[in-house]
């Protein structure tokens, strides 16, 4: 069950993409082997190795704390902040962290809980009547503080056209945001069930803060985090200090600069801050709410931070997964708490180890280089663990149990029921499904795109593990809605019947291959018209506007690949290439079933006839179902 904590909007983008291209070419499972990086042996070699990461990916710098519990290990900088200046990276440059901010928004709502202003456990429409959330379960499960921080109030994620603000006045108050998208604010399912990351909900969160606090959530969280961490120049507002030694965010390859621009839903993702004081910050998470005889909150605050406890699977006894700003990741070698952070341009990450009591923060300024695996994100996080662990024995992985009834009972096909974005709902119910099956006495799961199959561990108590994981993952439970399995990373699948699902995804991928087969015909009938071995053929628009549709509809939501989430939040080239491609797509649909019809009345080779019908029809049947989710005529800022 993939398992995902993602910043960058974009990502939903992508998806569709792999649709329409990963698909057509045979969805071939990823067969590159991953690698364990040369352990550096000192601070020079790890960064010669984290140099050679940055060219190897193009990208221009980045800012680095190593630190333990005790004190910093080493904090400076590899790479160019500026390309067109020149300006390098040290300890004290300036990154956008993106959702890393969302940490220091929960840590301000447990210090006003401390103070007796605010509780866990309020409703928020008791809070801020205000704020325009729908909650058809008000009555029974309304949205309580601690759903927003754990994101699972049921909200939307925010739409494209709600990410950076491009028009507005800086500093838009955060109420007039809210009330300005409502749209994500509509509870989808019961709050404290199903976990989906949403923005927006952290964008309430520092709403609150601002409420009960009296001051607005930059300066609260200035005011009673940063700088009594010293962290002196950090700052979620764009100040004189933060603008002089900010790095520039490049994206594409070669590097290309992003211009700076803010976020509407301030709260979720708009720090900035250095190695230096993110150094400070990954301390005292170690040091339990302290630093330096500074405390921020109460050790019971920080272990509440790290501890999912209002989703299903908290509910049912996974202990490792989203909590206040922070996740745990359980891969190996040691459990970590942390966050990452990502914006155009940008991608971060933090995270700290309590056994050992070592924990680091790397910022890079440039979101082309990814954040799957391998990109350049997971080869520098892989290096710095491989040299902050090189003298620890990782703790053993915990051993499987044998499976019981009650797991047994759990398999069956699960479709995924928690879309971070509704309007993207289609792509992860036909991406995000696959069987739990019990194979020689152990548990597997096996995607509906073809792909190897994965052993889930069984740890006893429902719970599961993935090969190399040091800890429970994953676990199946149940409510009155039904029966899930739940990752402890905001990710929840439905068991349902498998027959819709995998005739619907059949279907379409039926219909993506006839529509590849009209180009590979083309390959052959175009060279014979252009070389006139087909003059006694006619009627040859029956073949060629299938083949046209089909092209039109990979060409026409090409841009959603490379383009920014700012290009993609207003109308130019690429917004109006998608828009007037999909609708292209669905009338060259139409024109191609219309002809097809028509073609039964004349005299034309039979199997020539029969491939564009079904071209045609598979056209056809694309547009209906693109049409039903939205995607006919699209405008790319409402994804």
């Amino acid at each position: 069950m993939t398992r995902v904590v993602h910043d960058n909007p974009k990502w939903l983008a992508l998806v569709f993409s792999a649709l329409t291209i990963a698909v057509v070419a045979g969805c071939q499972p990823n067969t590159t082997e991953s690698t364990t990086p040369k352990v550096p042996q000192s601070i020079d070699e790890l960064k010669d190795a984290i140099g050679e990461v940055l060219a190897k990916y193009h990208v221009p710098g980045v800012g680095i704390a190593l630190v333990s519990k005790d004190k910093v290990l080493w904090t400076g900088g590899i790479g160019k902040a500026d390309l067109q200046t020149g300006r390098p990276v040290d300890a004290d440059t300036m990154f956008r962290i993106g959702s890393i901010t969302k940490g220091f928004v929960a840590l301000s709502i447990l210090q006003l809980q401390a103070q007796g202003k605010i509780s866990l456990d309020s409703k928020v429409s008791d809070l801020a009547p205000e704020v325009p959330i729908d909650n058809r379960w008000e009555k029974t499960d309304p949205v309580r503080v601690a759903n927003l921080l754990e994101h699972t109030a049921g909200f939307d994620d925010f739409s494209i056209a709600e990410f950076f603000d491009l028009s507005d006045a800086p500093q838009l108050p955060l109420l007039k945001v809210l009330q300005m998208f409502p749209k994500p604010l509509r509870v989808r399912w019961r709050p404290g069930a199903l976990a989906s990351y949403s923005n927006p909900g952290y964008g309430v969160a520092g709403y609150l803060v601002e409420k009960v606090s009296g001051k607005s959530c930059e300066e609260y969280i200035a005011d009673n985090i940063l700088r009594p961490l010293r962290m002196t120049h950090s700052d979620m507002r764009l100040t004189p200090d933060v603008k002089t030694s900010l790095a520039w965010g490049y994206i594409k390859n070669p590097p290309e600069p992003v211009p700076y621009h803010p976020i509407y839903f301030r709260p979720a993702g708009e720090m900035k801050s250095s190695a230096n004081e993110m150094g400070r910050f990954v301390r005292m998470m170690l040091n339990r709410g302290e630093l330096d005889g500074v405390r921020i909150v109460s050790t019971d605050d920080i272990v509440r931070m790290e501890t999912p406890k209002t989703g299903l699977a908290a509910h049912n006894g996974l202990q490792n997964g989203y909590a206040f700003g922070n996740f745990a990741d359980v891969t190996y070698p040691f459990i970590r708490h942390g966050h990452n952070g990502g914006l155009d341009g940008f991608l971060s990450v933090y995270q700290y180890m309590l056994e050992p009591g070592l924990g680091y923060f790397f910022s890079i300024n440039s979101s082309a280089a990814g954040q799957g695996k391998p990109s350049a994100v997971s080869e520098i996080q892989d290096l710095i663990l491989a040299y902050l662990t090189r003298e620890l024995s990782p703790p053993p992985l915990p051993a499987r149990v044998p499976l019981d009834s009650t797991i047994a009972s759990r398999v069956g096909f699960y479709e995924f029921a928690a879309p971070r974005n509704e309007s993207q709902k289609f792509l992860y119910e036909l991406l995000g499904t696959g069987w739990v099956y019990v194979a020689d006495g152990k548990l597997h799961i096996r995607a509906l795109i073809p792909s190897p199959s994965e052993e889930l561990i069984y740890l006893g108590n429902n719970q599961f593990r993935l090969h190399q994981e040091v800890a429970a993952s994953g676990i199946f439970c149940a409510d009155n809605d039904g029966d899930f399995g739940c990752s402890g990373l905001l990710a929840c699948f439905r068991r349902v019947n498998p027959v819709w699902p995998v005739t619907r995804f059949v279907l379409i991928a039926l219909a993506l291959v006839m529509m590849a087969s009209s180009v590979l015909f083309a390959i052959v009938w175009i060279p014979r018209k252009l070389l006139g071995r087909m003059k006694g053929v006619r009627h040859m628009s029956v073949r060629v506007m299938p083949l046209l549709a089909s092209i039109v509809l990979v060409a026409a939501f090409l841009p959603l690949r490379d383009a920014l989430a700012i290009e993609l939040a207003q109308f130019g080239t690429g917004t109006a290439w998608i828009f007037f491609g999909s609708i292209a797509f669905a009338t060259l649909s139409l024109v191609s079933f219309g002809l097809a019809l028509r073609s039964f009345r004349f005299e034309m080779n039979r199997a020539a006839r029969i491939h564009s019908m079904l071209v045609a029809l598979s056209c056809l049947g694309m547009t209906w179902y693109l049409a039903y989710w939205g995607m006919i005529g699209v405008l790319a800022w409402n994804l």
